[in-house]
């Protein structure tokens, strides 16, 4: 979509959300993935001395960039809302620097709300010269941790875009069985128009569902504490099952746009035959040669 984002919208906030999920990917391997691959070889001895480096500031930045990646689904189906929705406004709020602005936006509040996260814990040093990990005194405020991180960071990051997505979604579904009937009568441009649509409802849709576990694992870990939710109990694998399909989520957007978008499909194929062209080596001398005959032939 690189080519087209200074003539589509949508290309724009395409490529912001596979940013943002590649982001989301990459942050939780080194809190997940590479922590599990150390404890199955019973190595990873340098990994287990800097592991509270990654807890106290590696998990601020993966609660913003799924804070990120929450914020830029309602981003591009609101946009899609407005084209679909109320076309008139399309040319006002879809335009590209009225969405550049908006996603600037949404970034810098996604920033500023979770910087408290930063504040919640520090590292010190003991006896021995290892780092461990201190509660602040933010951190460890009764006030702070029900109003931020329970009815603040809940309602923000769930309550609110869940809801905006389900409206969204719904009056999108409702137009889309409208669009449908009447497909035969279409041009190309709006069935992929319509097939865009209907993969960003599906895409919302599995989104929806995935964040349901999200919110479910995080009150355990507030009720039990991690100590208490050793392996071999439901609640253990419940918290590994809610991290996998998060990180599914943010692995299968691209999936369902190839799946659900022909238009999308046609694009990529066109990139990759673009990139996998050959040309025989004798030709590409040939033209060189005569490029070079016709320039000296002008100059004489």
């Amino acid at each position: 979509m690189w080519r087209d984002r200074k003539t589509s919208a949508m290309s724009l906030l395409m490529i912001n959300l596979a940013v943002v999920d590649t982001l989301i990917l990459l942050i939780w391997t080194s809190q997940t993935s590479i922590p599990a691959f150390c404890n199955y070889c019973r190595a990873c001895q340098l990994y287990n001395r800097i592991k509270p480096i990654f807890l106290v500031y590696g998990w601020p930045f993966a609660t913003t960039f799924q804070l990120m990646g929450t914020w830029s689904i309602v981003s591009i189906t609101f946009s899609r809302f407005v084209s679909v929705c109320w076309p008139s406004r399309a040319s006002h709020l879809n335009n590209r620097r009225h969405i550049l602005i908006r996603t600037l936006v949404l970034h810098i509040a996604c920033i500023v709300f979770s910087s408290l996260r930063f504040a919640e814990a520090r590292i010190v040093y003991d006896d021995k010269g290892d780092m461990v990990i201190r509660k602040t005194a933010l951190g460890a405020s009764e006030i702070f941790r029900y109003v931020y991180t329970l009815a603040l960071y809940y309602f923000i990051t769930y309550l609110l875009p869940l809801s905006l997505l389900i409206y969204f979604t719904v009056r999108l579904s409702t137009n889309l069985k409208e669009m449908n009937k009447k497909r035969q009568e279409m041009t190309k441009k709006a069935k992929e128009r319509s097939d865009l649509t209907l993969s960003l409802v599906i895409v919302v849709v599995i989104f929806i569902f995935s964040q349901l576990f999200n919110p479910i694992r995080r009150l355990l870990y507030i009720v039990y504490g991690p100590l208490h939710i050793r392996c071999g109990t439901s609640r253990f694998y419940f918290i590994s099952w809610a991290v996998i399909i998060v990180n599914l989520n943010s692995a299968c957007n691209f999936f369902i746009f190839c799946l659900c978008s022909p238009g999308f499909r046609r694009q990529l194929k066109q990139m990759v035959a673009k990139r996998g062209q050959i040309e025989p080596l004798g030709l590409s001398m040939t033209v060189n040669n005569l490029n070079v005959n016709s320039q000296l032939s002008s100059c004489v």
